[in-house]
């Protein structure tokens, strides 16, 4: 018989595709180990009054929260995902808290930490944190994006332009915007299918509005702006990057795009610290994290930002790294259900 689980915090609905990578590699890896999905939860929804999750739930024999990039600063998202281990609908069914970010939290959160049977940080700084606070080892399995390996070599023909990426922060994805615009073989490339996120947790008509007002946002800026390059799949994206010989981005997860891609990149920061975290883990340095300020700069001079052979083999060695504490990671998910009960691991 499977083992049965629930997702909680699927970010699918962003339509970005770094999310959209990572919910269909956590979902390959948990059907590799016979977990089979009874329920979802997308990012912010309301779980508790959502029926049909919490009926899921009572089925289930796991439970299964993507920490991705909720965890930090005290959000009231995330403190919602967590609050799933005093839920009745739980019935004691083991927790795991994985791929996760883990920055500047209340202390007081740690309650709901020690009733979680397996926490995994997706960067070092995070589960340093989390270890602080808990007492207890925290694995560190970089993000689920990172755990399929390299998918091209760095470098070779056909890298012919530069790609300039958006930002969660709004100010930072028009000041990208308008390098990519006024910059000689270079284009704009955004990490969601549109150029605004949808708001799937908005309620019906609202919703529906949204995702009208956005589709024609982006249909007019194509029309007006030839240099942006919208991607409807994240093969698409994909193709994008590999003509790239150098992409610049706020996205943490261009970053990781840009890792087993094998496409040399510039980094300005985002609203946490898991650029400059996935960087250190990776032993890359700083050197490809830089301020808006200085990114003119460095543009300015050519491109030329080819990864060295060292770099080269750290991302090699750290992207095989990253597929064996997946696998790792989803054998100790499986033995969780298997055992049952509210055991803590660590």
């Amino acid at each position: 018989m499977p083992i049965r689980a629930v997702l909680m915090n699927d970010t699918r609905a962003d339509r970005h595709f770094g999310c959209l990578r990572v919910m269909r590699l956590i979902e390959k890896r948990l059907a590799g180990q016979g977990i089979e999905i009874a329920g979802r939860s997308p990012i912010r929804n309301d779980w508790e009054n959502d029926r049909a999750f919490l009926d899921a739930m009572g089925r289930s024999d796991l439970v299964v929260i993507n920490g991705e990039g909720t965890f930090h600063h005290g959000a009231q998202s995330a403190l919602r995902l967590l609050k799933v281990v005093d839920h009745p609908a739980r019935a004691g069914k083991p927790v795991a808290l994985i791929n996760t970010l883990y920055q500047d939290n209340p202390k007081e959160w740690r309650r709901y930490l020690d009733k979680i049977a397996l926490v995994s940080a997706r960067d070092s700084r995070s589960a340093a944190e989390i270890e602080a606070l808990t007492g207890r080892r925290t694995p560190v399995v970089p993000d689920m994006s990172l755990s399929d390996g390299m998918l091209a070599a760095p470098g070779g023909p056909g890298r012919d332009r530069i790609l300039v990426g958006d930002s969660v922060s709004r100010t930072l994805s028009r000041t990208l915007r308008e390098i990519a615009r006024h910059s000689p073989d270079t284009f704009f490339l955004p990490i969601l299918t549109t150029l605004k996120a949808p708001r799937a947790h908005w309620p019906f008509p609202i919703r529906q509005l949204r995702e009208a007002f956005i589709h024609a946002h982006a249909a007019a800026a194509g029309a007006l702006d030839r240099k942006i390059l919208f991607s409807r799949t994240e093969e698409e994206f994909i193709a994008h990057l590999l003509r790239a010989r150098l992409h610049v981005t706020g996205r943490f997860h261009a970053v990781c795009f840009c890792l087993f891609t094998g496409t040399p990149f510039l980094a300005v920061d985002s609203n946490s610290w898991k650029i400059a975290a996935l960087l250190d883990d990776f032993g890359l340095g700083r050197q490809r994290l830089v301020t808006a300020e200085e990114l003119r700069e460095r543009l300015a001079q050519g491109g030329a930002e080819d990864y060295s052979d060292e770099e080269r083999a750290r991302i090699e060695a750290g992207l095989r790294l990253c597929t064996e504490k997946a696998r790792d990671l989803f054998g100790e998910i499986a033995g969780l259900a298997r055992d049952g009960g509210d055991v803590r691991r660590g």
